[in-house]
């Protein structure tokens, strides 16, 4: 895994490089968490290098594998252990993250629902997702403030549809 640096108007961005990218298959299992629920994006993983066709010359289709932890004591995710998710994300600039073992991570939040006004002023609650790249595969630890667990998915295959276009935008993959 090869991991590059792109400064854009200014500000540092990190993105992640490797030998195969994921690439969109249509659509995925919605994903059901407590308090949120939406669709999803499925992906497989396709080789950078085409054949003669032009087709990739590999493709791995994940195998994903969830767990849900208590926040506390902690979670294992991405084969490293964290005491809370402020180790996940321990230095942050906009999306982007480092977590205590400086491992990139892309910090991701959505805002509950607001309904009214009312909700608008005083909501502070968010859905929160943090994905790390490693060894050819995504992990995917969901958190909703003000619950006492972490839902960990290592070998991603569906995407939150939200956090997969967020994906696009930063050129995460490129």
């Amino acid at each position: 895994m090869k991991k590059t640096e792109k400064k854009t108007e200014g500000e540092l961005r990190f993105s992640w490089a490797g030998d195969m990218v994921p690439r969109p298959v249509g659509p995925g299992e919605a994903a059901d968490y407590p308090r949120y629920r939406c669709g999803t994006e499925r992906i497989e993983w396709v080789s950078r290098a085409l054949d003669g066709d032009g087709e990739p010359v590999a493709t791995r289709t994940p195998e994903p594998k969830t767990h849900v932890f208590p926040l506390a004591p902690g979670f294992v995710a991405a084969g490293r252990l964290y005491a809370g998710l402020g180790m996940l994300a321990a230095r942050q600039d906009g999306v982007w993250g480092r977590d205590i073992y400086g491992r990139q991570v892309l910090c991701l939040r959505e805002r509950f629902p607001c309904f009214d006004s009312a909700d608008l002023l005083y909501e502070k609650r968010y859905f929160r997702w943090f994905f790390l790249y490693e060894n050819g595969k995504l992990t995917r630890v969901f958190h909703t403030d003000e619950t006492a667990t972490v839902t960990v998915t290592e070998d991603v295959r569906d995407v939150e549809n939200g956090c997969w276009a967020q994906m696009q935008r930063e050129g995460v993959f490129s």
